[in-house]
């Protein structure tokens, strides 16, 4: 049980750098700005009362316990603005929080604020939301409370103090590992249920389907073995990203294997925006070294050996 506890506390608890947590600020923060400026001229047709979904069905789809934008931009109506002005002050308050987050200026009040405005967004606007705003709202909501600005931001240029490793640090970015690999494991499990991705027919239906096809790929049908293989091998890497993720022998090729995974789902099916964001949670968390410099391991690591189970 000693070497066990020795194990694990080496795991969980040894000091380690920003650093990664750092990169995985920097990452989301950019590809929620881009996500921004890309429907910068939908946001009425998104969230207006008269647009793509009108507001009664929309209230009606959105689920009644989430925070929704509705009550902010009733009150700046209430004060004088327009639907439309209102809805365009959010999204520019939306947008400009972003960019604090992405240069760590304030970062844990600001993170807390971007996490509270993308759940309302996302929300309110709950028929285009997908996979990307679940994976945004759930690491936004990791960002307000690890230290993700403790390098690499405004913060900590002011305060050269929070670039220290510590077991905080290492604490945090394992609890969004494992949460990572578990989500891949789940996925795998969910997928390898049915007979689609094992015979090919999901992919090839993917990559023909209208809506997401964006290349002529009907040439599969003449090579249905491409189809399958590939099939084969992005259950492969899902299923064993939970065990090969963590040595250091396999780490660096998973790693790649995972971003080529996700950048091919960005170029074959046009999911972009989805297809970075799992890119940018992959390397940020496996990619970047959290093993602080020499100098700064003996003094960092007292606190974290005073841990107990008993505490």
């Amino acid at each position: 049980m000693k070497t066990l506890w020795s194990k694990l506390d080496a795991f969980f608890f040894t000091p380690a750098s920003p650093r990664p947590l750092a990169a995985l600020r920097i990452g989301l923060a950019a590809i929620l700005i881009v996500q921004a400026y890309l429907l910068r001229h939908d946001v009425l047709n998104f969230f207006a009362h008269d647009g793509l979904v009108q507001a009664g069905l929309a209230e009606h789809i959105a689920d009644p316990n989430t925070p929704r934008i509705n009550g902010v931009v009733s009150w700046l109506q209430g004060r004088g603005l327009s639907e439309a002005g209102a809805l365009l002050l959010v999204a520019r308050v939306y947008f400009a929080a972003l960019l604090l987050l992405l240069v760590g200026c304030w970062t844990r009040p600001v993170a807390a604020f971007v996490w509270l405005l993308h759940w309302a967004l996302a929300s309110s606007g709950d028929c285009s939301a997908y996979g990307f705003d679940m994976y945004a709202h759930i690491f936004l909501f990791y960002l307000m409370v690890v230290p993700c600005g403790n390098a690499w931001s405004l913060d900590a240029a002011r305060n050269l103090g929070l670039r220290e490793p510590s077991a905080f640090a290492r604490v945090s970015l394992r609890v969004m590992q494992l949460h990572l690999a578990i989500a891949y494991f789940a996925s795998a499990i969910e997928k390898s249920t049915g007979i689609q991705w094992w015979n090919g027919e999901l992919l090839w239906r993917a990559l023909t389907l209208p809506e997401y096809r964006q290349f002529d790929m009907t040439w599969l049908a003449n090579y249905p073995w491409i189809t399958r293989v590939s099939g084969w091998g992005a259950l492969s890497i899902e299923m064993f990203f939970i065990i090969l993720i963590w040595p250091k022998r396999t780490r660096r090729l998973w790693v790649a294997l995972t971003a080529s995974m996700h950048l091919g789902i960005a170029v074959l099916l046009g999911l972009q925006i989805f297809g970075v964001i799992m890119c940018v949670l992959v390397i940020s968390l496996f990619g970047f070294s959290a093993e602080p410099e020499r100098e700064h391991l003996v003094a960092a690591r007292a606190p974290a050996l005073s841990y107990s189970p008993g505490v």
